[in-house]
C-alpha cells in the first residue's frame, strides 16, 4: 500500500513536480495544478496542528482531464476545448478533497476518450514510461503513465469500453472498472451514458480498495484477502493471447493461484461470440451526451459539429464522427438492440457463475501488448464488464520475456466491488507469493 500521507505535504508536492517537469516526454500531463503547493502548505500547517484531513490528507494524485476539478481546465484532450474551465468538482473530486486529496495535474488521455491508445490534438500521444516507444494505451492512458513514472501513487481514470483496465494491463497497475451507477458520473464530461465509470489506477489492490471506498462515499474499512483455499475460479480460455511468450506468464499465474488452493475451471461462455460483434453503443450515445455538456460551456464550440468544423481537433476522428452524427435519434433500433444485449449478456454471465459455482470468472486483460505507439486491438475480454456493468479489476500477474506486464482481470459475479475486492486481493497476495 502505498497511499499513506507523506510525513511533510509540501516536500511531497514539490518532489511529484519535479517528476512530472522531469518527464514531459511522456505527454502523460496536460497541465498541472497551480494551487497544489499552497494546498500543500495548508495540509501541513493542519498536520503541524495535530489536525487531519482524512486517510489522503496531502496525498497527491492525477486526474483525467474529462473529469471536472473546480477552477481548473476540461479539456478531453481536445484542442477546440482548451478554453474550457470546470466551474465546480465533479462528485468524485469532491470526496476526494473531502479526504484530503491535493489535485496535482490533470492527466492526458484519447481525444473524448474513444481510443484504446491515449491521443489527442492538445497533448500528443502518451507514451509508456516502461518503453516510451509504445502506447501507454487509453484512453486513461496520461493517468496510468503518470503513476508508473511516480508524478503521483494513484490516479483517476474513466473507464466506458476498457479505458482504466487496458492502461493499467500495459504499464503494470492496479485498475478497478466499478460496477455501473450513473449517480457517480456527476461532473464527468460523457462518452456513453449507459456505460461510462470512474475508478483508481493505482499499484494495489489495498489503494484501489481506499479509493474506491472514498469515490462512493463510504466508511473506509480495512480489505481482508479472500483465502483461495477451494475458491472456485472461471477461466475463459477464448479469451487467451496467441502469442506463447504471453501464454507462458498466463500460465504460470494460474498455477500460483492453483498452488494457493484455487480450483480452475474453465468456462465456455457461447456468448462471447455476439459480444465481439456488438456494435458500441456510445456511438448513438456520444452525439447527444456531448451536445448536451458542450451547450453548458462558454465560449467553445457548443456542437460537436461545431468542434468538427473548427479544425482543432484529430483529423482521424472526424470519419466516425461524420458517421455518429448520421443517427438522428438515440432510440434507434441499433441502440435498443445494443440495451437488451446488455441485459441478455449480465443473465449469461449470472448463468455460468451459478451453473460452475465460481466466485469470478479470469482472463488476460488484453490479448495482444502494444508493439508501437499504434492502437492495439485488445481484443473483446474488457467489454464483458463494459457491456453487463459489472465490477472488474486488472492486475499484474507477471511479465514477459521483453519485460512488458501482462494483466489479469477478474470479473464479479455480481454487483458488489468489495467481495471482487477480497477476492482479488487473495489473488495479488498469491501471485506476489513468490516470483512467477
Amino acid at each position: 500500500m502505498r497511499l499513506v500521507p507523506p510525513s511533510d505535504c509540501r516536500e511531497e508536492i514539490a518532489r511529484r513536480l519535479e517528476i512530472v517537469e522531469q518527464n514531459l516526454h511522456l505527454n502523460a500531463i496536460l497541465g498541472v495544478n497551480p494551487e497544489a503547493i499552497s494546498q500543500a502548505e495548508k495540509c501541513q500547517q493542519l498536520r503541524r496542528e495535530k489536525k487531519s484531513l482524512g486517510p489522503l490528507h496531502g496525498i497527491p494524485l492525477i486526474v483525467k482531464d474529462n473529469i471536472a476539478c473546480a477552477s481548473l481546465p476540461l479539456t478531453l484532450g481536445c484542442k477546440a476545448l482548451e478554453s474550457v474551465i470546470a466551474a465546480k468538482d465533479a462528485l468524485v473530486i469532491q470526496r476526494l478533497r473531502k479526504a484530503g486529496a491535493i489535485i496535482l495535474a490533470r492527466a492526458n488521455m484519447s481525444e473524448f476518450a474513444f481510443d484504446v491508445r491515449s491521443r489527442s490534438s492538445l497533448g500528443g500521444d502518451v507514451r509508456n514510461p516502461l518503453c516510451p516507444a509504445l502506447t501507454a494505451g487509453g484512453s486513461s492512458g496520461g493517468s496510468a503513465a503518470s503513476v508508473i513514472a511516480g508524478m503521483a501513487d494513484g490516479a483517476l481514470g474513466t473507464d466506458t469500453g476498457g479505458s482504466i483496465r487496458i492502461p493499467c494491463s500495459y504499464t503494470g497497475l492496479v485498475g478497478l472498472r466499478p460496477a455501473f451507477r450513473r449517480q457517480q458520473l456527476a461532473g464527468v464530461a460523457p462518452l456513453s451514458v449507459s456505460k461510462d465509470t470512474v475508478g483508481p489506477m493505482v499499484h494495489s489492490v489495498r489503494d484501489a480498495a481506499l479509493l474506491h471506498g472514498i469515490l462512493h462515499g463510504e466508511e473506509v474499512a480495512e480489505l481482508s484477502p479472500t483465502s483461495l483455499k477451494g475458491v472456485r475460479l472461471g477461466v475463459i480460455r477464448a479469451l487467451e493471447s496467441e502469442n506463447s511468450d504471453e501464454r507462458t506468464v498466463w500460465n504460470k499465474a494460474l498455477e500460483r493461484l492453483r498452488q494457493a488452493g484455487a480450483v480452475i475451471v474453465e468456462i465456455a461462455l457461447p456468448i462471447l461470440a455476439e459480444v465481439e460483434s456488438q456494435s458500441c453503443l456510445s456511438m448513438y450515445e456520444f452525439p447527444v451526451a456531448i451536445n448536451s455538456w458542450l451547450a453548458a460551456q462558454t465560449a467553445v464550440p457548443t456542437t460537436l459539429r461545431g468542434i468538427m468544423d473548427s479544425g482543432e481537433c484529430l483529423a482521424e476522428f472526424i470519419p466516425l464522427l461524420e458517421k455518429m452524427l448520421e443517427c438522428q435519434s438515440l432510440k434507434n433500433p441499433l441502440w435498443l438492440s445494443g440495451r437488451r444485449f446488455q441485459r441478455r449478456l449480465t443473465h449469461a454471465l449470472g448463468l455460468a457463475a451459478e451453473q460452475n459455482r465460481i466466485e469470478g470468472f479470469l482472463y488476460p486483460t488484453v490479448r495482444r501488448l502494444p508493439e508501437s505507439l499504434n492502437k492495439m486491438p485488445p481484443g473483446c475480454a474488457p467489454e464483458l464488464a463494459a457491456i453487463s456493468g459489472l465490477p472488474a479489476i486488472t492486475m499484474p500477474c507477471g511479465r514477459t520475456q521483453k519485460g512488458l506486464p501482462v494483466g489479469m482481470e477478474i470479473l464479479g459475479k455480481e454487483s458488489d466491488e468489495f467481495s471482487l475486492l477480497s477476492l482479488a486481493l487473495g489473488c495479488e497476495c498469491a501471485l506476489m507469493s513468490n516470483e512467477i
